[in-house]
């Protein structure tokens, strides 16, 4: 089954974060291997999964 175009697209989010905050977030993603992008995506994913 697939999904209409309008259910794939990605849009930006804008998250406001002191230069400490971006910076611990930015070391922690490195560590991990992964981009602060895909680390917000699964948190926010995470956490719409637990409000269900």
């Amino acid at each position: 089954m697939t999904q209409p175009d309008d259910e794939n697209k990605t849009v930006k989010l804008v998250v406001f974060l002191s230069d400490d905050e971006r910076t611990q977030f930015k070391i922690c993603c490195a560590k991990h291997k992964t981009s602060m992008s895909q680390q917000a995506r699964e948190l926010i994913l995470n956490w719409i999964k637990k409000q269900a």
